[in-house]
């Protein structure tokens, strides 16, 4: 799919990562840092210092190089506008089966469908890897559970208090699952 609407910036994809372009851990970091500064829901807090943040990039975009996890993108020329990755169990017992993360679009971009479609690509890949089943964690006081449930996701269990926002403020955090059948 490729799109240029609005006026924005042409979008393509979502393709999967196969060789890690030189510039994507700082792509990655770019993304992420404004996903987190607009209160997106993507591990970090708000106050999260930017350093942190591209650390935290560098070291995904390591596992994808070493292909312990994968990497499918929204975007054109190195220039990222979405992500989600996928993390295979790492044990024989868990191996038909892998985590759903760090699903993100361009704040300016969201709530245009961008989410669901780097979403149904991260399943039809899952698919085509013959996984039977997806696991996903997501905060709570989102919109994001009713997000997940919405495209026929399961709530598996809730971990109350289980993330730190602010001082103040402790969100529940939800893991769901989608079984894709066995392979």
């Amino acid at each position: 799919m490729s799109v240029a609407g609005d006026g924005g910036p042409f979008v393509s994809g979502p393709h999967l990562v196969r060789e890690v372009h030189p510039e994507m851990a700082t792509a990655l970091g770019s993304l992420w840092l404004d996903v987190v500064r607009t209160g997106g829901a993507v591990r970090f807090r708000l106050d999260t210092p930017e350093e942190t943040v591209r650390a935290a990039a560098e070291q995904e975009i390591e596992q994808v190089r070493a292909r312990r996890q994968q990497l499918l993108v929204l975007g054109a020329d190195h220039t990222l506008v979405g992500t989600v990755f996928l993390r295979r169990g790492e044990w024989i017992n868990a191996e038909h089966r892998a985590e759903v993360f760090l699903l993100m679009v361009r704040p300016d971009l969201q709530r245009r469908g961008w989410g669901t479609v780097l979403l149904d690509a991260a399943v039809a890949h899952a698919r085509a890897l013959g996984l039977e089943q997806l696991l996903l964690a997501t905060r709570g006081g989102t919109s994001l559970p009713a997000f997940y449930t919405a495209r026929g996701w399961t709530e598996v269990g809730v971990w109350p208090d289980a993330l730190r926002i602010a001082p103040d403020d402790l969100r529940d955090e939800h893991w769901l699952q989608l079984r894709l059948g066995r392979s």
